[in-house]
């Protein structure tokens, strides 16, 4: 059967988090929403309502409960997950990521649902991530299967990162994933906010540059090794405009660094009031670390974030990230392992209003011209309609 947005056809996404500051997957439901699905999207539970609407979008988190037998509740977790799903009466169904797979495959399997894959990032190549190298190991091997069980037979595969769709084709022998790439709604120029407006941004003096790190504070995001390059920028104030596991590491770092005056940690804003916020930086710095290929393959939203804003980017050299920064003119490229290195691209912009100010302006131009959303949601419109075509 033929399906057309116009029957309001159900689309329900699972999503492995609260789904409260995940821009991609907010994007996505928001402009199915506006091409005429009923997008419902399925997430954790968290300090939020169990239900809401946002934007058109209806929101369903499920609480996580039962024995605390780690395995057990894990299964009793996802059934009731599925449940849930079921619940919704889907006509396509959308997992966010491969832990989202492992519970919406075999429901399409089950039902004969069409299935869109949204690989955020390459799920198997990334590190442990602060967990034991045995879990490491069983949940690679967990996902893999998962991965080679239902991506072959998905209805579409999508990805955020361009490269990750080659690597994708390779390894489970597809063809056709669709790039959707983590661009930002603000195609034209933002009405710019101070973050001293924030009640952590007080501290902020009138007039200094402002030294922005976006998004979370997570190991291998070459935080550490910012906070270390911050020593030799005497002239400028670090923010952090996020939040994560790492912010007691960080606070402590520094205090231990002598920039603890200098620094600050603002917490997280609603997605829609990130680029105008950052707007009020000097620069911005994406400092993704080599350690894993998914990071080496990362696109990462905050690059964009930081264009849209109007601000200068020093950016980890790879491959992927250059090719955006160079064919914009709108930044610096270094090797994020090198504290001296990072500080020496930094003092470049701290030093140089003008110049800030001319690459910043060369970021917001390759936005309007290339990089922002509307070019993402027509890709993920069409990978929709395709799908619906040929349900």
């Amino acid at each position: 059967m033929v399906m057309t947005g116009r029957d309001r056809v159900r689309v329900t996404m699972l999503v492995r988090n609260p789904f409260t500051h995940d821009t991609r997957v907010e994007r996505e439901a928001r402009t199915l929403t506006e091409a005429g699905y009923r997008v419902t999207v399925v997430a954790e539970a968290a300090d939020r309502p169990a239900t809401e609407e946002r934007d058109g979008v209806r929101v369903v988190r499920v609480p996580r409960r039962g024995p605390r037998i780690p395995g057990l509740r894990f299964l009793a977790h996802g059934w009731r997950i599925a449940r849930t799903i079921e619940g919704t009466r889907p006509d396509l169904l959308h997992a966010h990521d491969a832990d989202a797979l492992q519970v919406i495959g075999p429901i399409g399997r089950r039902r004969g649902i069409p299935v869109v894959y949204d690989s955020h990032e390459l799920w198997l190549g990334r590190s442990a991530r602060g967990h034991s190298s045995l879990y490491h190991v069983l949940a690679q091997a967990w996902y893999g299967r998962v991965e080679r069980r239902f991506v072959p037979s998905a209805a579409a595969v999508i990805v955020a990162n361009p490269p990750v769709a080659g690597e994708l084709e390779r390894r489970y022998g597809i063809g056709g994933v669709v790039s959707v790439p983590n661009y930002p709604a603000e195609a034209d120029p933002v009405e710019p906010r101070d973050l001293r407006e924030l009640p952590a941004g007080q501290g902020i003096p009138p007039g200094v540059p402002i030294v922005l790190y976006v998004g979370g504070m997570t190991p291998e995001r070459g935080i550490e090794e910012l906070v270390d390059a911050m020593v030799d920028v005497p002239d400028a104030h670090l923010v952090f405009l996020g939040g994560g596991g790492l912010e007691p590491l960080i606070r402590a770092r520094v205090v231990a660094r002598g920039i603890a005056a200098r620094s600050h940690l603002l917490g997280m804003v609603p997605s829609d009031d990130v680029v105008p916020f950052a707007a009020s930086a000097r620069v911005g710095i994406l400092s993704t670390m080599p350690s894993n290929l998914n990071n080496r393959l990362a696109l990462p939203n905050k690059l964009f974030q930081y264009m849209a804003a109007g601000v200068p980017v020093v950016a980890s050299d790879y491959p992927q990230i250059r090719e955006v920064v160079e064919h914009g003119g709108c930044g610096i490229l270094v090797d994020p392992t090198r504290a001296g290195a990072l500080a020496a691209a930094i003092r470049v912009y701290t030093a140089d209003a003008d110049r800030a100010r001319r690459d910043g302006a060369n970021g917001r131009r390759a936005v309007s011209e290339r990089y922002h959303w509307g070019i993402a949601a027509e890709r993920l419109v069409d990978v929709y309609r395709r799908v619906e075509a040929d349900a």
